[in-house]
């Protein structure tokens, strides 16, 4: 087992191995503190990491940025005394140091060992009672915040937990204060980026939630009330820009890998052995009774990795021309990989996004690139509909219920094809997202969306749904909000 430094933890960056240990400073000496797993790094800045302490259970904070450690330490220390101050629960801190090398500090905080993230029990539950209730916990004490004048600038699920029936705020970096209760843009602001982590589709509920927020909160006035559907929709976007930004780095759930040769980034939930042999040589995967096509443009085709399928896409360069003309462009699987992770974030079903490489030449140069896909298992939406697999009247609603995110966040298709798109489980799956786009303006965003609606509707010349689509498209038109 490592001992490691400071200077270690920084250089190490999300590469730390675990367990290692740290020597701290105690009373006149010192003690190895062992960190037994990380739950959260911020490379270069902080870790968070599990250990045993006094024969218990705790969470162990690490603080470790060069000239900056201190000041981070006093933020949390600062947002955890606030909470304090005005009854908001939150873990007890059990000790303070600092490290041995003197290049950090160190908390020692309470486990809550019975306790489970809001985020978590709200993905677990199994109908709409449960959620409800997680919902009305987390609002409860987000109008205790507002009302004692704390918000949270990060606020969202994983940062409540519920132990011994108690519902806890966590993360004292992050706690912002003001004498007396938040003013009305403040609070607004801040709930409505609470309810923007969700999918669209459950933004129908928010009437509702604001009655609830009302209840053990600030009382807002009916035109801020009538307007925060549109705060919600501008939080919304504004998650989507940064999220977007983190997209081709390493985070939590991903890693990004820059080479001479290739530029790849995957979910860190398929790393393995496998994968690695996947990376060195992906053609070796494509096997010819595995094609589901075999094209100029692309090539499509099922894998295994371990014990787990996916569909692998290969975009291919079809001449030398046309290789001259993607050096500099971002690959048709980079703009895939950006739109599958923002539709996921916008509750619109798509094939999970596992992979994305490019291969390079001297680390800029782009040539032929790769997109690994969750495999669903499902017909395209012709063939569902004809077999009756898919009913029009459910596929309607779920195409109603597409357009209408689409038509709030500006997102045009560019290829709306019915073989794009799959409906299994009562969900429509959106396929191809290459060509899809999330535009600036207005205006181009109508542009766009004619074109889409034309080609949705060449779908359905001459068959049995015409009818039943052409009227879907003209009410999309006419109403696309709904």
């Amino acid at each position: 087992m490592d001992n490691l430094t400071c200077a270690n933890l920084i250089t190490m960056g999300r590469h730390i191995p675990t367990p290692f240990t740290i020597t701290v400073s105690k009373d006149q000496g010192e003690e190895e503190l062992r960190i037994d797993s990380i739950l959260r790094v911020v490379p270069g800045k902080r870790l968070i990491g599990v250990s045993s302490w006094n024969d218990s259970t705790v969470i162990v904070k690490l603080f470790f940025q060069r000239n900056h450690w201190k000041r981070n330490l006093q933020n949390d220390l600062g947002g955890v005394n606030l909470l304090r101050q005005h009854h908001i629960p939150t873990p007890d801190i059990l000790h303070q140091t600092t490290t041995a090398d003197l290049g950090g500090a160190v908390l020692i905080i309470d486990y809550l060992q019975q306790g489970a993230s809001l985020s978590a029990l709200f993905e677990e539950a199994t109908d709409r009672e449960q959620r409800e209730f997680i919902m009305q916990q987390a609002i409860k004490l987000i109008g205790q915040c507002h009302c004692g004048g704390i918000w949270q600038k990060d606020i969202h699920l994983d940062n409540f937990m519920l132990a011994d029936e108690r519902v806890y705020l966590l993360d004292g970096g992050d706690i912002k204060a003001v004498e007396g209760s938040l003013d009305l843009e403040t609070a607004t602001s801040n709930l409505a980026l609470f309810f923007a982590q969700f999918p669209v589709a459950k933004d129908v509920q928010i009437s509702r939630w604001l009655e609830y927020y009302q209840e053990h909160g600030l009382k807002l006035p009916s035109g801020e009330i009538d307007r925060f559907g549109e705060r919600v929709q501008l939080a919304r976007r504004n998650r989507l820009r940064h999220f977007e930004k983190k997209l081709f780095r390493s985070t939590t759930a991903t890693r990004c890998i820059r080479q001479s040769n290739k530029f790849l980034v995957y979910d860190r939930a398929i790393h393995s052995a496998e994968l690695e042999n996947f990376i060195a040589n992906p053609d070796s995967y494509l096997a010819s009774d595995g094609l589901l096509k075999a094209g100029n443009t692309s090539t499509v085709g099922e894998v295994r990795l371990g014990d787990r399928e996916f569909v692998l896409k290969r975009y291919n360069i079809k001449g030398f021309w046309h290789g001259i003309t993607r050096l500099m462009q971002p690959s048709r699987a980079h703009h895939t990989w950006r739109n599958s992770w923002m539709l996921e974030m916008l509750g619109i079903a798509t094939p999970h996004p596992f992979l994305m490489l490019e291969e390079r030449v001297l680390w800029l140069f782009r040539r032929r690139a790769y997109f690994l896909m969750e495999k669903v298992p499902a017909a395209n939406l012709i063939d569902q509909l004809e077999s009756g697999d898919a009913t029009p009247g459910e596929v309607v609603e779920s195409f109603k219920k597409l357009f209408q995110v689409l038509h709030a966040y500006l997102i045009s298709h560019g290829d709306m094809k019915a073989t794009n798109f799959i409906f299994s489980d009562q969900k429509l799956y959106v396929l191809d997202l290459d060509a899809m786009r999330r535009h600036k303006s207005q205006s181009r965003f109508d542009i766009a969306s004619t074109r889409d609606l034309a080609r949705f509707q060449q779908n359905w010349k001459g068959s049995e749904f015409e009818t039943v689509f052409t009227k879907m498209s003209e009410s999309a038109v006419s109403s696309p909000t709904g």
